[in-house]
């Protein structure tokens, strides 16, 4: 049984500042290890739990923060940010299902810990269908697209809740609590790491027991993305591409029959975006 997770850094236990996640920053390379500990909590559960095969998706930033070396040698990892489906990369038809660790609350979220969708500084919110979609709507929609349900969310209580109101039945593991969005309540790591442990171990047992219990999330289609962009700029330039309307100053929408367009459009604006906040002055 094929088993693949997802794991992010904003979530992990012992997190709780944006120094903490940025590479080069003091932090940064114990709460690496925090977050490669944690992964490795849910690699084990995965194989107690009856998995076969764990694929590993490093899902933070430039997608190279896990500790290889460190992780338990059962699991294959996915490291690397040049990749079609980002954060869900490895999840293919025959995946039993798939966690989302480490995982944190949608921008504007109150008080979730680090909240905030895909690029903080050039995004006010993303919305499917109207509705607000943080990275654990869009990643599970795009599981969905596949037939793969998220059986277990590990973050703060902020992104429990919005984990449990999006996919209704889901492993929610509070692993800190949120006090405000640079501020956490958190448990000795290996505390934390036994909850997810168990909580995989439950999750991919109930899978394995064919009981029905998780169902992939999905989205109605044709599927409306819209994006608020901090700057106006972005959603002119935005604007310019084929079939993007531009619908009030700051945002822009697209829409499609086929999710995974749009989840690749989103990663490919993203990356325009970034470019449009970071080019130079230009006097010609």
């Amino acid at each position: 049984m094929k088993v693949h997770i997802s794991v992010d850094m904003e979530g992990i236990a012992g997190v709780a500042s944006g120094a903490d996640t940025t590479p080069g920053a003091p932090h940064y390379e114990y709460c690496r290890t925090l977050m490669t500990a944690e992964c490795n909590a849910a690699i084990e559960g995965c194989y107690e739990g009856g998995a076969t095969e764990v694929i590993v998706n490093d899902s933070h930033g430039g997608m190279h923060n896990l500790i290889q070396g460190q992780l338990d040698r059962r699991a294959k990892v996915i490291r690397g940010r040049s990749k079609s489906y980002g954060m869900v990369e490895g999840i293919s038809p025959d995946t039993a299902a798939t966690l989302f660790v480490g995982y944190h609350a949608r921008t504007g979220n109150p008080e979730g810990v680090l909240n905030h969708t895909m690029r903080g500084r050039d995004v006010q919110g993303v919305f499917l269908n109207d509705e607000p979609a943080g990275e654990l709507r869009l990643n599970a929609a795009m599981a969905g697209w596949l037939g793969v349900p998220v059986v277990l969310i590990a973050g703060d209580d902020v992104l429990c809740a919005e984990g449990r109101e999006t996919l209704g039945t889901v492993e929610a593991v509070q692993v800190k609590e949120a006090i405000d969005k640079y501020t956490a309540l958190s448990p000795h790591p290996e505390v934390a790491q036994g909850l997810v442990r168990e909580a995989a171990r439950n999750a991919i047992a109930s899978v394995a027991a064919g009981e029905g219990k998780y169902s992939p999330y999905r989205v109605d289609a044709p599927t409306t993305l819209r994006v608020a962009w901090n700057s106006t700029s972005i959603a002119a330039q935005v604007a310019d591409l084929p079939g993007i309307k531009r619908v009030a100053p700051r945002e822009t929408e697209y829409t499609s029959p086929d999710y995974p367009e749009l989840y690749r459009l989103l990663r490919a604006l993203l990356t325009l975006a970034a470019g449009i906040a970071t080019a130079p002055y230009s006097y010609d």
